[in-house]
């Protein structure tokens, strides 16, 4: 049968087994040690950080360790802040090596395991950063609660405080008033007895006056007495 121009090209099925059956052992030979930033098993100790070179080509169950590594709890808002950052990259670092991982199964000869795989690597690695982020906001929450009970606490004092300067304001302004009140009282008293030893004097010299006028007055009548007596 001739193909025409606009017919698809059928490939012969024993050459896709053939290349199916390359891909496959290619796959198997390599293993995760062909995959982009994978450690080969003969290194030693593997080392364990933050990068994600290394989820795509290991367990999905091993994925949250070597995503995040040890989470330290967060001791200030900038460490909370910086948490934050790092699980913004490790989200961006985790898509981006999703995507790259999904464009490379599409020719891979185990397509869908190889897709399934990404997909798992890729939601162990989302759930392994979901912690950081999460305990982030939990100190953040502590901290605003911790902030708005000192605020409280400080109203509250502050409170009382203006409460107490008050109270002795108004004291001092009571005694204030009564010192005030004894002061004129005591004025208004001592005037009264300037008064009343103002009234004695004037009486006391009255009544000398008088006595000396009377005294005048009986020298002269008997001056006058005896003037008379002489008298021819």
């Amino acid at each position: 049968m001739r193909h025409t121009e606009n017919a698809p090209l059928r490939r012969p099925a024993w050459r896709l087994g053939l290349v199916g059956l390359l891909g496959a052992a290619c796959w198997v030979g390599l293993g995760a040690n062909a995959l982009p930033g994978a450690h080969s098993p003969d290194t030693g100790s593997a080392t364990r950080g933050t990068n994600l070179t290394n989820v795509f080509s290991v367990p999905t169950a091993a994925a949250a360790e070597l995503v995040v590594g040890p989470i330290t709890p967060p001791q200030s808002m900038e460490d909370a802040q910086a948490m934050h950052q790092r699980a913004e990259a490790l989200r961006s670092e985790n898509e981006r090596r999703y995507a790259a991982e999904k464009d490379a199964c599409y020719s891979r000869f185990l397509m869908n395991a190889c897709l399934e795989d990404a997909k798992k690597a890729f939601t162990a690695a989302s759930i392994a950063i979901r912690p950081l982020d999460q305990m982030a906001r939990d100190f953040e929450r502590e901290h605003r609660r911790a902030e708005i009970q000192a605020k409280d606490a400080q109203r509250a004092q502050d409170a009382e405080r203006r409460a107490v300067d008050e109270r002795e304001q108004a004291a001092r302004y009571r005694a204030e008033e009564a010192r005030r009140a004894a002061e004129r009282e005591q004025h208004l008293a001592e005037k009264a007895a300037q008064a009343e030893e103002g009234r004695r004097k004037t009486l006391a010299e009255e009544a000398d006056r008088r006595e000396r006028d009377a005294e005048r007055a009986r020298h002269r009548a008997e001056r006058e007495a005896k003037k008379a007596e002489g008298a021819p």
